[in-house]
């Protein structure tokens, strides 16, 4: 697989569980906010709920006080109804008159005897009513809350006392309608939020919605044990419950809705969530894809041009304006190839070099022993008709000869291309006579350090024709060898014309005198370029070749 390609899924499936997190994450935190803030908001309409109850509870505790500490009340409740009736009757309606919100009045004796009612009686018949006047009875400061069958009143009872003598019961009636209110107008927030309050034991006082007998019995298991906000499954279904005691009649006010109910949007949210991070991981995929085309579509042409320096093409190159570690990359291949070539170049000269001088030395061993033989011919001959001079010179150009065809080896030991270069300057003496003098200085431990063949020739040659020859007399070629630290050194000095300053620079640029640019490149491609010659000359005082090569004993192929 392309690593393009292998790039491109690794960025995508990272985006995509990325994604995926932050959309999951961000709609469960926004939905948990939401719902919490949601749930807070309940839980203050029950505050409101318990204030408004609490409010009214204590506008019937008021109208109970007014009765029970009335002197007329107490005193019609002393000497009975019979006798009461006529004096006081018309007093204690126009008293009940003056509350609107009471349904109804009444008055028991000692013996819950009805001594008054402003109205026809509706007072409860069942055994819990009875139970609660008598309770009321032994709690001088406690005012009973008592809900009606199927919560159709609601009776407020007040003992009435005179000391610590029970006189007899005040009961209100009012309707359950009053609270109804309470919960209906403006203090339910959700559409479908049931609120309804139950009394003491357990029954509904008032709702504003319907609820079901399951339904409360699992609210008031849950409320019972203590949980005043709380989740619940009812019918298959997520509930949010809380619950708020009011202080003053005991009841509980509770109220329920469906999770769904309580934030209907948060499907939309939750689609829109998504939608935002489906669209971001497209554009995270198209960013991601251009990203790994953008980096591995150099690396491909890179991979592409290596192909075809594998070929053999060392022309390849590749144009990059980039900055980053690609391109520095795209940098170093391209100055890679760059220096390849050009040492293949070199590599190819010296080959080439080497061949043309192979061809020579072929061309030069034409009948080589034939050659040798007749200079040894000539050489008895000459010594026979005593011509020992010119016979000094045969026997030189023969051991020039011997040296420069024999063996296969580019390197020797300095000692024998010492002598070569002795047999050298012996013939060129001979023809020039006393114009040119010659003297070799050589450290013993250089005689086998090994140079490369024909290395000095090329030098002596240069400084005979150049620097010698121009003289009248006096001339003279010094040759010195010693080790130094870095490597073995030779010295050529002659004391001939010398060289301007633009000659010495023109030969140590190749621009010049090809002998000694021979010798030069010689050095550098056997050593590398620490080595090699320097020229010092000075016009009319002669010129003197600092040559320079490794200190090398072993391995030599002679």
């Amino acid at each position: 697989m392309a690593l393009w390609k292998r790039i491109s899924i690794a960025l995508v499936s990272l985006l995509i569980c990325v994604s995926l997190f932050v959309g999951t994450a961000s709609y469960g935190t926004v939905k948990k906010l939401i719902l919490q803030n949601k749930e807070d908001d309940i839980e203050n309409v029950l505050n409101l709920i318990d204030m408004s109850v609490t409010e009214q509870l204590l506008q019937f505790n008021a109208i109970v006080d007014s009765f029970s500490e009335s002197q007329s009340v107490k005193e019609i409740l002393r000497i009975g109804e019979k006798q009461s009736q006529d004096k006081n009757k018309a007093y204690l309606r126009d008293l009940s008159a003056s509350f609107t919100s009471v349904s109804g009045i009444y008055l028991l004796n000692q013996e819950n005897g009805l001594v008054f009612c402003s109205e026809k009686s509706t007072l409860p018949r069942e055994d819990d009513f009875a139970l609660s006047l008598e309770e009321e009875k032994k709690s001088p400061e406690k005012t009973m809350y008592f809900v009606g069958k199927e919560g159709e009143s609601i009776f407020l009872i007040r003992s009435i006392r005179e000391k610590e003598q029970v006189l007899g019961t005040v009961i209100l009636e009012f309707s359950p309608d009053i609270f109804t209110k309470l919960l209906i107008n403006n203090l339910s927030t959700f559409r479908h939020q049931y609120t309804f309050i139950l009394d003491k034991e357990g029954k509904v006082v008032c709702s504003n919605n319907s609820v079901k007998t399951d339904y409360l019995e699992t609210v008031q298991k849950r409320y019972a044990a203590g949980e005043r906000r709380f989740s619940f499954t009812w019918d298959k279904k997520q509930y949010f419950a809380c619950g708020q005691l009011n202080g003053v009649s005991g009841w509980r006010i509770l109220s329920v809705i469906a999770m769904d109910d309580i934030f209907p949007q948060i499907r939309v949210l939750q689609e829109k969530i998504y939608l935002f991070v489906i669209l971001a991981l497209i554009m995270g995929v198209i960013v991601s894809l251009v990203l790994a085309w953008s980096v591995t579509k150099p690396l491909q042409q890179l991979s592409e041009e290596m192909g075809r320096v594998e070929s053999g093409n060392l022309d390849s190159r590749i144009e990059s304006k980039r900055k980053d570690e690609v391109g520095i990359l795209i940098d170093s291949y391209n100055y890679m190839i760059g220096e390849i070539k050009r040492l293949v170049n070199e590599v190819y000269e010296e080959k080439m070099a080497q061949k043309t001088a192979e061809i020579k030395a072929l061309q030069a061993q034409i009948n080589p022993h034939f050659l040798y033989n007749t200079l040894d011919t000539i050489n008895w001959m000459l010594l026979d008709r005593g011509e020992d001079d010119i016979s000094d010179i045969i026997v030189n150009l023969g051991d020039l000869l011997k040296y420069s065809i024999s063996g296969s080896s580019t390197e020797v030991p300095l000692k024998e291309e010492i002598k070569y270069i002795q047999s050298y300057l012996e013939i060129q003496k001979c023809r020039m006579e006393d114009r040119l003098e010659y003297s070799i200085s050589i450290a013993e431990n250089c005689m086998e350090c090994r140079c490369p063949k024909l290395l000095l020739q090329p030098i002596v040659e240069n400084a005979i024709k150049h620097g010698i020859e121009p003289l009248a007399r006096g001339g003279k070629i010094e040759i010195e060898a010693f080790l130094g630290r870095e490597g073995l050194n030779i010295l050529l000095k002659d004391n001939g014309k010398g060289m301007e300053e633009e000659e010495i620079e023109k030969i140590q640029s190749g621009k010049a005198n090809i002998g000694l640019n021979n010798v030069m490149k010689r050095i550098q491609l056997l050593y590398g370029p620490e080595y090699g010659i320097r020229i010092l000359s000075k016009v009319s005082e002669g010129t003197e070749v600092d040559l320079r090569i490794p200190a090398l004993f072993e391995g030599l192929d002679l």
